[in-house]
């Protein structure tokens, strides 16, 4: 395989090791190389570029690492599947981290090493990138999961040189489609042949898909057992446990953190440490969340407000100021930020009895409010400052605006329900967010009745005003263009109104682009729309 027809990215943040490594490259044959020196230059490179290949040193300074940037470009999807990843890194531990987490690089490479080895490696990664092509083709933002479980049966039966990572894809593809039984089936009749941590933690997965919590616990548990450094079931067996006991849930992630100390278990020590009232342990995690990572792509404001509410409830509120004033140096300073600053300087405030500076603190975050276009978590934390003040109506209205807006966001209603808890109002809130549920349901339900009984008009108007006003909310999105297009089939083209459906479209996939709905409005839409119409690209 020839290499002068791909197209790399080195990232290197020592600038004698960049240009050696880069000679190296060219030497094997690839001739298209960019080459940075950190996180921030990479992933521009990966947001404007298709690279075939990444080459990334696993220590990149600054307190970040080639682990945190893989599992970043991963989860974000800015490197298809069918591009490689290689890790080079002078640590020979890096093998445990590698193949214990749940992103690993296509392969490593442990320094020092010569341009042989490393074209070796590299042709071997091409190969079976190669051969999983059928496969990976349909896996990208826009594939067919269904065709790519047809592929990678097709592959089996034909015989392939890596029969393991064809069914791994293929355990992976099952869950991702929904078909549940039939993955425990498939990993049940995996695990018959060899017992291999991968498959363990796939049945555990499609136990809690199909509500078996007990049964994904158990076999998560096992799993550790046999594999004690393989960090998937950890995060995993956190998320089970946490569901019904946040303690249990808080000792899993301190035994994952013994195997690895990543920023994102830190992260989630502290939030549950802090639900547990465990407040020192959870201002001890937090603070190594913010302090390891000076580049800030790891961080969120998050992880500034949980440490500030550490500080606060063990009366440390000048530290707890001091936080709140850290986090402006690492963020953009929009109004978002600014928002959540003023509303937990205002909690801070109130808890050390400085009231008349609460009140000037709060009137600041309620500005923000009203000039609009706060994200929901800063919306969350205004509206908890006015609980906080006694403001309870002002608060209320706040995060009924939150809760209709991301009615699907099982996260953002979640952290709208711990508002209410934190001022002791837990069972109001569960009764105030379930009856904006069902007023969410109601309405989307009586707009489809609409349409499907022939009053389009109605429904569109309905749906139009709803999706204007929730643009978050992607199944109200969804059904507004719905209802456009099955206007316009029977009622003739409008060029306005298609422009209407393709915004709404948009509108849902911004707002949750794995919508189980969204590739079927996009089908209706390009079936209905004439050519030279605005393209869709969700």
């Amino acid at each position: 395989m020839n290499l002068r027809n791909k197209h790399g990215l080195l990232v290197d943040d020592n600038t004698d090791m960049r240009n050696s490594l880069r000679a190296q490259l060219s030497d094997c044959g690839l001739e298209h190389c960019v080459a940075v020196r950190g996180i921030r230059e990479a992933l521009a490179k990966l947001g404007s570029t298709r690279f075939d290949l990444v080459v990334c040193d696993y220590n990149l300074g600054q307190g970040s690492d080639g682990q945190q940037f893989l599992e970043l470009i991963r989860r974000k999807k800015l490197l298809p599947l069918s591009s490689a990843f290689l890790m080079v890194t002078a640590e020979s531990g890096y093998q445990q981290v590698s193949t214990a987490a749940e992103y690993s690089p296509d392969d490593y490479l442990l320094k020092p090493f010569t341009a042989e080895k490393l074209a070796t490696r590299i042709l071997r990664i091409f190969e079976k990138k190669e051969a999983l092509k059928p496969i990976y083709r349909h896996m990208v933002a826009k594939g067919n999961p269904l065709k790519a479980l047809e592929a990678c049966d097709q592959l089996l039966k034909a015989g392939t040189n890596y029969p393991a990572d064809v069914l791994r894809l293929k355990g992976e593809l099952l869950l991702r489609c929904g078909r549940h039984d039939e993955a425990r089936e498939f990993y049940d009749g995996v695990l018959a042949q060899r017992s291999v941590p991968w498959a363990l933690v796939g049945k555990a997965q499609a136990f809690e898909a199909l509500g078996n919590t007990s049964a994904a616990a158990n076999t998560l548990e096992s799993t550790l057992a046999a594999y004690p450094n393989y960090l998937v079931a950890y995060d995993l067996l956190a998320g089970v446990r946490g569901k019904v006991d946040k303690k249990a849930a808080q000792e899993v992630v301190e035994q994952a953190l013994k195997v690895s100390a990543s920023t994102q278990r830190q992260r989630e020590l502290g939030g549950l440490a802090l639900e547990n009232k465990d407040f020192e342990r959870a201002e001890t995690a937090l603070r190594a969340v913010v302090e390891r990572d000076r580049t800030g792509f790891f961080k969120s404001h998050d992880d500034y407000a949980q440490l500030s509410q550490s500080c606060v409830a063990q009366g440390k509120h000048q530290d707890a100021l001091a936080v709140v004033k850290d986090m402006g140096h690492h963020f953009q300073h929009d109004a978002s930020l600014q928002a959540r600053q003023a509303a937990l300087e205002c909690q801070i405030l109130l808890s050390a009895g400085d009231s008349s500076g609460a009140q000037e603190a709060l009137g600041r975050a309620t500005e923000l409010q009203k000039a609009g276009g706060l994200d929901a978590a800063s919306s969350l934390e205004v509206a908890q400052s006015l609980f906080a003040s006694g403001q309870n109506d002002e608060a209320k209205k706040i995060i009924q605006s939150i809760a209709e807006d991301h009615h699907e966001n099982s996260q953002v209603l979640d952290r709208a329900l711990a508002v209410f808890d934190a001022v002791g109002m837990k069972s109001e809130g569960e009764a105030f967010l379930g009856e904006i549920h069902k007023r969410m349901i109601r309405l989307n339900n009586e707009a489809v009745a609409m349409a499907k009984q022939g009053e389009l008009d109605k429904a569109v108007a309905s749906l139009t005003e709803a999706a204007n006003r929730l643009r978050n909310n992607a199944q109200v999105s969804i059904n507004a263009a719905q209802a456009i297009l099955m206007r316009l089939s029977k009622q003739g083209m409008n060029h306005d109104q298609l422009t209407e459906a393709h915004r709404f479209i948009t509108q849902a996939a911004a707002a949750n682009p794995e919508h189980p709905k969204l590739a079927g409005v996009v089908e209706f839409y390009r079936k209905v729309a004439p050519p030279g119409s605005l393209l869709l690209n969700v």
